[in-house]
């Protein structure tokens, strides 16, 4: 590796220092403009659990953190937001939508260093354009914190591995709080703090005291995660994998990177809501799916070429490859060593910018008017994505599936208590119909609100661990929890159980208040070849529809069941 040399003062080559500001602040103002409509979206069920009804006590805390595949940090962070701020639609959201747009101009700051001013610019106006960065800036959850916590990972490890003198005390203390930051998002974000613990030495061409410090930092990072997850363990809650992942496969990586993180999808989208055929202009959609995929991968072949020629003269320019390879890279290892459900597309959204960076470097390495060209058409490209976003994002798979409107449904099943509804049942295909409840109290998931465990095994298995104290006051807590949520259960109005395809599957005798119940089928999850049971329960000849309502992939069907 070449050695490397001071970057600083490289900040303000080419455009003033005012007009980056300006511009960063015209991208900043943008984004917020474009994220505004995706905020009032009906909550989803991951959002739902981020809220008051999972994480709205104590003892519902600690029992989402025992069962949750994540690690904790963020759902602490929510809990405490919640308390401060409420859970409605918009204030869930604001953690995200903060984090995106913060991200925006931390693309430049991390990025002019490594390809340089005009496409760390670029970079961060295609990223206020993306569809992918649209969609989780408005979505409660912790994909956006992580992007914006990987690019803060990488600016801090390339400044402090900055031969150049010059205060560092914040520096590194910014540095180490984001790394244990990261590894209190998720899991996969280990990989990324391990990297960069392995590639300190490489950067710093040796041992040096700077280089060992980052490499100490990083791997007690690592132990304390490790013995989280030992802890975890050995209460036997800890996942590995959950059923709606799958294997990432190279052809996979390659719709990753230039279909989802450079289109979102949303040029050639999957089907409407309520139709297994492809949309009308699918072919059209296909071939700008196939123009704009050419695009990016142009982009990212010269992009590639732009970052290894500076590497020449400052090789922490290979920390924009790093960025975009490492957790693709972790998970292509997982998968090679038989881990075959580990990949969804979000889990990889830290890659998102470094995507758009390296597209960045290609569009801006010619000179000239071929340059202004490339620039113009990767501007455009991401444009026409995003408008792809906002035609088809309620009825069609993009960037991911559409929000049901639960809100609309709740609405209407709660209508029909105040009209004496109340005490009938409710089945549905979904596996959790939470938002039902986010919604509307009164309605509530038995699923949601029914634990295996019994708390007097719990606080065996954790006083096996931490003692007698700990475990006894983990018992209390689970109890107090189930107590909950049987006083939830208690007061509602409407319960929501699982479908049957079998009318004697569905113990009707125990639950008909009268001969009426309501039939709720999301059409986006599961799909009928997973569960068609309010398909079939729809087809037998003992049960009558009364009425039926179509609302934004989800139709509720009041019924009578006949003798």
């Amino acid at each position: 590796m070449p050695p490397l040399k001071p970057s600083i003062g490289t900040a303000t080559q080419g455009m003033s220092n005012r007009r980056v500001a300006t511009v960063l602040a015209v991208a900043v103002l943008v984004a917020l403009l474009l994220r505004l409509p995706l905020l009032d979206r009906p909550v989803w069920f991951d959002e739902a659990c981020m809220s008051h009804q999972r994480i709205g006590t104590w003892p519902q805390l600690c029992a989402t953190l025992y069962v949750d595949i994540h690690p904790p940090l963020f759902v602490v962070f929510m809990y405490a937001w919640n308390h401060l701020f409420g859970d409605g639609e918009l204030a869930l959201r604001l953690p995200a939508l903060l984090a995106g747009l913060l991200s925006i101009p931390l693309t430049f700051w991390t990025g002019h260093r490594l390809v340089g001013q005009p496409a760390a610019l670029l970079a961060a106006c295609l990223l206020a354009l993306s569809p992918v960065h649209v969609w989780y800036s408005a979505e409660a959850r912790l994909y956006l914190p992580m992007l914006l916590s990987v690019l803060l990972a990488i600016g801090t490890f390339d400044r402090l591995l900055d031969p150049a003198p010059g205060p560092r005390r914040a520096l590194w203390l910014l540095h180490v709080a984001n790394v244990l930051f990261l590894l209190g998002l998720h899991y996969y974000l280990v990989a990324m703090v391990t990297t960069l613990a392995v590639l300190a030495p490489l950067f710093a061409r040796g041992r040096s005291q700077t280089a060992m410090r980052l490499v100490f930092w990083h791997g007690l990072g690592i132990l304390l995660l490790g013995g989280y997850v030992l802890a975890k363990r050995g209460q036997g809650a800890f996942e590995t994998s959950q059923d709606y992942l799958r294997a990432l496969t190279p052809a996979g990586l390659f719709d990753f990177v230039f279909d989802w993180c450079w289109t979102g999808h949303t040029l050639a989208p999957t089907a409407a809501w309520n139709s297994t055929d492809p949309l009308p202009g699918g072919v059209a959609g296909e071939w700008l799916q196939r123009l704009a995929s050419g695009l990016g991968a142009g982009l990212l072949l010269l992009g590639t070429i732009a970052v290894l020629r500076r590497a020449r003269s400052n090789g922490r320019s290979l920390l924009v490859l790093v960025g975009l390879l490492t957790l693709p890279g972790f998970l292509l290892v997982l998968a090679a060593l038989g881990f075959e459900q580990t990949y969804l597309e979000r889990s990889l959204i830290a890659a998102l910018p470094f995507v758009f960076l390296l597209a960045a470097a290609g569009a801006t390495l010619p000179r000239g008017a071929a340059g202004r060209a490339l620039q113009v058409a990767a501007l455009a490209g991401v444009t026409t994505t995003l408008v792809g976003l906002y035609v088809f994002k309620d009825r069609c798979w993009t960037v991911y599936k559409p929000n049901s409107d639960w809100r609309a449904v709740a609405t209407w099943l709660g209508g029909e208590i105040d009209r004496g509804g109340a005490g009938r049942p409710v089945f549905t295909s979904t596996p959790n119909a939470r938002p039902l409840a986010y919604y509307d109290a009164r309605i509530q998931d038995v699923k949601s609100l029914q634990q295996d465990l019994d708390p007097a095994q719990l606080g065996k298995k954790v006083a096996k661990l931490g003692g007698g104290w700990l475990g006894a006051y983990a018992e209390r807590t689970f109890r107090d929890f189930v107590a909950g949520n049987q006083e939830l259960l208690a007061g509602a109005k409407l319960r929501v159980y699982r479908a049957k395809p079998e009318l004697a599957d569905l113990d009707l005798p125990h639950r008909l208040r009268d001969d009426v119940c309501y039939l709720v089928r999301d059409h986006w999850h599961p799909h009928p070849s997973v569960d068609d049971s309010i398909e079939r329960l729809l087809q037998n000849p003992r049960v009558e529809t009364i009425e039926c309502f179509h609302f934004t992939g989800i139709t509720v069907t009041k019924v009578r069941i006949r003798p």
